[in-house]
């Protein structure tokens, strides 16, 4: 028996080690995708800054020339140059979608307006320039929108999540083992009960450890619940209920239904940008 309790230890102590090790994992994975996103604003900032100046530059060379004369040479320039406006657009859309992506909707927000106040910069046909404003303009209040419903569910999630950690958190510091059942009984019926000797004692043993290892699963799936990764998230919960399942008492059995209301909400889906079908 003491063997069998030395070896469950053991496991549990390894598989614990193995949760932290994934947990160090989902952050280095979070660091290497921010990182990605500078990189990308920084490249798109600099073909940016080229196209700029690059239209400045024409402006100013064909200052003197005749109207004629300045457009032939402003179309001969930027054919030249291998730039096109258009393309320019759809890559800072391709990072405001990133950033959308990765729940960033400030910044997402940000580089939007900025795309809005640099279109007159951009040689475009006034009335692409005229739709460009009136939808980039409806896609900020789309975004704005879809933060405040993303707030308010993130919100009420995070409180039940919080409040789910500190009950696991009690029962960890005070393990207790019940059955579930009345606890009134009849002196004959306690005395006529007849289990395993084994099983009470291993699953009493084991109660912390599950209930730490179910503690640290609900790190995970709250992390992945703030990158937007639904997916993880619904495994992490249902390995969960897995876990407090081994755990024959009244308490597991309320806490798999406090994790029940917060696996069963709705995702908010990704908003998709209007400015991207106009453009096509």
């Amino acid at each position: 028996m003491k063997k069998i309790l030395i070896l469950l230890l053991i496991l549990s102590l390894l598989w614990i080690i193995k949760l932290s090790y994934d947990v160090f994992n989902v952050s280095a994975q979070q660091t290497e995708l921010i990182s990605s996103l500078h990189r990308i604003e920084q490249n798109n900032a600099n073909l940016n800054d080229q196209l700029v100046a690059l239209q400045r530059q024409v402006k100013v060379e064909a200052g003197t020339v005749a109207q004629g004369v300045q457009a032939e040479h402003d179309l001969k320039a930027i054919e030249a140059s291998n730039i096109d406006p258009v393309v320019v657009i759809k890559q800072q859309l391709d990072l405001i979608e990133f950033m959308l992506k990765q729940q960033k909707l400030n910044e997402a927000l940000d580089k939007l307006m900025n795309l809005d106040r640099n279109l007159e910069q951009y040689t475009l046909a006034p009335s692409l320039k005229q739709s460009l404003h009136q939808v980039i303009a409806k896609d900020q209040q789309v975004i704005q929108q879809f933060a405040s419903d993303r707030v308010a569910q993130q919100t009420k999630v995070d409180g039940l999540i919080h409040q789910l950690d500190q009950a696991l958190t009690q029962e960890i510091n005070i393990p207790k083992l019940s059955s579930g059942q009345p606890q009134t009984k009849h002196f004959w019926q306690r005395w006529l009960v007849i289990e395993p000797a084994k099983q009470p004692a291993v699953a009493l043993m084991q109660r912390p450890l599950i209930l730490k290892e179910a503690q640290l699963r609900l790190l995970l799936a709250h992390q992945a619940l703030q990158q937007g990764q639904y997916l993880e998230y619904q495994e992490s919960l249902t390995e969960i209920i897995q876990l407090l399942h081994q755990i024959p008492d009244e308490k597991s059995r309320q806490l798999i239904q406090n994790i029940q209301k917060i696996k069963g909400f709705t995702v908010i889906p990704t908003p998709i940008l209007n400015t991207r079908a106009l453009l096509g």
